[in-house]
């Protein structure tokens, strides 16, 4: 979404909980489940980062090679790796008037923490319907960059891309049009992706975010949006749609 400035931040929050956690996970633990690389980056600047899917949007528009449905895309990229993709799958699919949007495994794992960091976020620009489109960690290693870039995706000038900075990386440099900055640990930033921007860790420690994407107004939404339901009440049944969605099997 285009803010009209580069950033601002929402909030200031502690995130000590998921610090530690996130900073003790070993390469496999990143690329236990790489969904994002697998199909929702596609060949984009943003392959270069590591990352753990817990939400995400997806419409067939964004498959390079023609799939009609999430699942396909992701089955095809592990076969083609040599890899079970059965851990891959979303085992949750919510519609609205804009995108689907799936939920992944390893929200069950991180959800008690990163549910009361994701309402305090939001709430600053929180509507009625709005829906939480993308929650994930994202991982960008010493020495990796994104190159510059615009966001277009069809959300991308609807929908508040939001940053909360996790690990402390003083030299991760991001660049928005001609301003360079540094996220600080704790904070939730806005991030204006409409805007050409990059990102280069310049240090020798990863850098660590929560990214989050909500879009504010869409027309209509099914089922109720999981960030609308009360906290704790997460347990995911097999079917939440229009359409059956299965746990996959492990």
């Amino acid at each position: 979404m285009d803010i009209g400035v580069p950033y601002r931040e929402l909030t200031r929050l502690d995130v000590s909980s998921i610090q530690a956690e996130l900073l003790a996970l070993d390469d496999a633990g990143w690329d236990a489940r790489p969904v994002r690389r697998a199909s929702l980056a596609g060949d984009s600047a943003h392959c270069s980062a590591d990352s753990i899917v817990m939400r995400h949007e997806w419409i067939p528009a964004y498959s390079k090679r023609g799939f009609k449905t999430l699942a396909e895309s992701l089955m095809d990229w592990a076969r083609r790796n040599g890899r079970d993709g059965r851990p891959l799958l979303p085992v949750m699919e919510e519609r609205n008037s804009d995108t689907c949007v799936y939920t992944f495994p390893d929200w069950f794992h991180w959800q008690v923490r990163v549910l009361p960091i994701i309402a305090q976020v939001i709430e600053p620009i929180a509507t009625p319907g709005g829906v939480l489109t993308r929650a994930l960690f994202v991982r960008l290693l010493p020495g990796a960059v994104i190159n510059p870039h615009k966001d277009g995706q069809a959300l991308a000038s609807r929908a508040h891309r939001i940053h909360v900075a996790i690990s402390d990386c003083p030299q991760c440099v991001y660049t928005i049009d001609d301003t360079e900055f540094v996220m600080t640990p704790g904070v939730a930033y806005d991030f204006n992706n409409r805007w050409e921007h990059a990102v280069h860790n310049r240090g020798d420690t990863p850098r660590i975010n929560l990214m989050l994407e909500y879009l504010p107004d869409p027309s209509w939404v099914f089922p109720a949006p999981l960030m609308l339901q009360p906290f704790g009440a997460a347990a995911v049944p097999a079917r939440t749609g229009p359409g059956p969605m299965a746990a996959p099997q492990q």
